[in-house]
């Protein structure tokens, strides 16, 4: 593969959550935003081809990146920080929905 392709590729990032049932969801990531130092990831939920309808588009959360150990984890944000992120995630998509 040349270089230029490889450039081209973006990686996929699956994260695994816990629900509230102890049932473990896989999440894409398909946005990040930074507010304020802080890192936000908005994370949609992968549909399980053996449970899930193919007209259910599953869940979205959102989620604040912190580092720990080098290390990367998604934790919950707290309130203030969640309304702040959902409504920079909705003016970022509302812009590119009317471009």
């Amino acid at each position: 593969m040349s270089e230029e392709m490889n450039n081209e590729l973006e990686e996929v990032i699956i994260v695994t959550a816990t629900d509230d049932d102890g049932n473990e969801v896989n999440y894409q990531e398909v946005q990040r935003i930074d507010i304020d130092g802080k890192v936000f990831a908005l994370l949609v939920e992968v549909p399980d081809s053996e449970d899930d309808d193919a007209d259910d588009d599953g869940d979205a959360i959102v989620a604040r990146v912190d580092v720990e150990d080098g290390e990367e984890v998604y934790v919950a944000p707290t309130d203030e920080e969640f309304d702040a992120a959902n409504a920079a995630f909705d003016e970022l998509f509302s812009e590119l929905t009317i471009q």
